[in-house]
């Protein structure tokens, strides 16, 4: 990932994340009082548990750093990596050209559309609108693993049920970037003929606050996001945010999230490069999403390889943002929103469908475009009214 920004306030550039090998060696706030005591043998602090690794994150002052190749070789520590910063992949703004930039709350804010309702370009792209009659993702837990949401949006209110705020635990999960806003939106903006209407605008949003204002985050917040989904119950979470390199740490999480059930969409990534698809959505556990335009071009921006799944309107994003405004986004956030709202009316249908159910539906109702190859869109187009037809069908 080009151009990685620097840690926010939150991280500290000498935090470890420690995996043991011993089953049960962290269960909830408890780790195994012989490993707290080799931890702090060696020098570490501020020691959290990280339960769904069965690990923790720990400090490691700069006078014990060189101890952290010796914690590695301790015959019950798996794995020991920097507690690494992630950071939400910038986005486009359709006035500014094709300047990337980061977004911010407030920033291009448009009037609400009073009296009357507006079904994005992409929402009907992928054939949403259709098949609302069929599904709506009535009750499908959707959780958003971002900036925050805002309550307050008109478009919103109704479907968001919940959420935690990982960055301030004491503050509710509100949106002080806008990222988040805009995302829930296509995911899930309600059906109240005015504003906008998401993919699945019967679905419950979580707003699962794992990024700051400036829209970063660390690793071990990443983790405690993904095991607070996992609690809860989520059926699909949606991620826009990555880094470069792969994380032991994150793909253990990533891999019993899925087991648990969790379907999890993620943006490949903003790089608009080959083979540059970022983690998470590197993981073949996950549904990497690539962007494309009004055209059915690939969009210039997103990034493309062989562990993309899927591809999915993600330019000239009309949707909801702080304020009750609405904002025009381009993106693989935006991509990855459409999916995880197909894939709650998906679930809306089929219930109890698992991970791999989820995604084998998508990839057989996906819309092959022409002149793009499989690294730019994995199986095609999402193509929801095509998906649940099939399923209809039980094809």
């Amino acid at each position: 990932m080009n151009g990685l920004w620097p840690p926010g306030p939150g991280y500290t550039s000498g935090e470890k994340i420690v995996l043991f090998r011993t089953p049960g060696a962290v269960r909830g706030n408890l780790v195994r009082p012989h490993l707290w005591h080799l931890l702090r043998r060696l020098g570490a602090q501020d020691i959290r548990p990280l339960p769904l690794v069965n690990g923790v994150v720990c400090a490691l002052p700069s006078q014990v750093r060189a101890r952290a190749a010796e914690m590695a070789a301790h015959p019950e520590v798996a794995a020991v990596e920097d507690n690494l910063p992630v950071r939400l992949f910038p986005v486009f703004r359709d006035d500014l050209g094709p300047r990337l930039v980061p977004y911010r709350a407030g920033a291009l804010k448009r009037p609400a559309t009073e009296g009357r309702q507006i079904i994005p370009w992409g929402v009907a792209r992928i054939g949403a609108h259709l098949v609302w009659p069929q599904s709506r993702g009535a009750g499908v837990k959707v959780a958003l693993i971002d900036t925050g949401v805002d309550p307050s949006h008109p478009d919103l209110a109704a479907n968001l049920r919940g959420g935690i705020n990982l960055i301030n635990p004491r503050l509710p999960a509100n949106d002080d970037h806008g990222h988040g806003t805009h995302v829930a939106g296509t995911v899930a903006a309600v059906d109240n003929a005015a504003g906008v209407v998401g993919v699945a605008p019967g679905a419950h949003l979580y707003a699962v606050k794992a990024l700051d204002r400036w829209g970063r985050g660390t690793l071990a917040g990443v983790i405690g996001a993904l095991d607070w989904c996992v609690e809860h119950g989520m059926d699909v979470i949606n991620m826009s945010f990555g880094v470069d390199a792969p994380s032991p740490a994150l793909h253990a999480a990533i891999t019993r999230t899925v087991q648990a059930g969790c379907t999890v969409v993620a943006a490949a990534g903003n790089d608009g490069r080959r083979r540059s698809v970022d983690y998470p959505a590197a993981y073949a556990e996950v549904i990497a999403v690539a962007a494309v335009d009004e055209h059915d071009q690939l969009a210039g921006f997103s990034s493309r390889g062989p562990e993309v799944k899927v591809a999915a309107p993600g330019t000239k994003t009309l949707s909801t943002a702080p304020d009750n405004s609405y904002v025009r986004l381009s993106g693989t956030s935006m991509a990855a929103a459409h999916v995880s709202g197909a894939v709650a009316l998906l679930l809306g249908l089929l219930k109890q469908a698992d991970p791999r159910t989820v995604l084998q539906r998508l990839v057989r109702g996906a819309e092959v475009l022409p002149g793009l190859s499989s690294e730019e869109q994995g199986a095609g187009l999402v193509r929801i009214d095509r998906t649940l037809h099939a399923a209809q069908r039980n094809e």
